[in-house]
């Protein structure tokens, strides 16, 4: 039994099935090794608003890495630990910019311990599906705004989300790169890959740098991590082993140290099962 090791699993297109949800099997075999004392936790995009109900079955005690690594969030308790949003005013230039180039962002900031995001009217039905089935939980509120600045002078965000045609966005990240110091993830929707998301957030701000607190307070002898996407390349980074499900995109799984079990066929928890047992 390894139970110094520590586990770290992204979520969508791996922990998560094609129906992004955490399969039964899964949830009753991570379950079980949970109670034998497995170190397990997740690093994901998604805000408390989808990952709690998700994971709600799921009975992990170790807190989650959420926004990318903006976020460190304790799951049980249902409270932020820590946040890593910017301090200046950086983000308004950056939204400036990709007014400019007529894309709409969904800006986010924690307000007494629920999250805020301030957009424009959306632009295209990406954006207003994205919303739709987020909006209306106890932890985030979509607020209608006309003017970002008002929002966010005296209380800046944690970090920007754009959802719009890839090429549009892979203009824009290159433009906000040259322009200012931010860590920017851009990459392609996994269901239609013509279009995408892209975040920005404050410089040095990752899933990995965020494990790296984890780490810091658990002091495992080995770090294990689960990815299938551009945005945990950092985090594969740190990782002592790195396993990339099936279905991930050809540049994780050249950087894995093996290709286990697509998402749906839960992956993770059989390689969980045969690795920590």
């Amino acid at each position: 039994m390894k139970a110094q090791t520590l586990y770290i699993s992204d979520l969508d297109g791996t922990l998560l099935n094609r129906d992004s949800v955490v399969s039964p099997h899964s949830i009753e075999k991570i379950n079980a090794l949970l109670q034998k004392g497995m170190l397990f936790t997740v690093a994901t995009a998604r805000t408390p608003a989808t990952v709690v109900p998700l994971l709600q079955q799921l009975n992990l005690n170790i807190p989650a890495i959420l926004m990318n690594g903006a976020v460190l969030y304790d799951i049980q308790q249902r409270r932020y630990i820590r946040s890593n949003g910017f301090t200046d005013n950086s983000a308004l230039r950056y939204i400036s910019l990709l007014e400019k180039r007529e894309l709409v962002p969904f800006v986010y900031r924690i307000a007494h311990n629920k999250l805020q995001v301030f957009h424009k009217p959306l632009a295209n039905d990406m954006q207003r599906e994205f919303k739709r089935q987020r909006e209306n939980t106890p932890y985030k509120d979509f607020i209608l705004t006309t003017d970002y600045q008002k929002e966010l002078l005296d209380n800046p965000p944690l970090f920007l989300l754009v959802i719009d045609r890839f090429d549009k966005l892979q203009t824009a990240a290159a433009e906000i790169s040259r322009a200012g110091k931010c860590s920017i993830f851009c990459y392609r929707d996994i269901i239609d890959p013509e279009y995408g998301n892209l975040e920005i957030y404050p410089k040095g701000v990752s899933k990995a740098a965020t494990a790296q607190e984890i780490i810091a307070r658990l002091n495992p002898w080995e770090v294990v991590v689960f990815g299938d996407n551009l945005n945990d390349l950092p985090l594969f980074r740190i990782a002592d082993r790195r396993y990339a499900p099936e279905n991930a995109m050809d540049e994780i799984k050249q950087q894995a140290t093996a290709i286990i079990a697509d998402n749906d066929h839960d992956g993770v928890a059989r390689f969980l099962c045969d690795d920590y047992l």
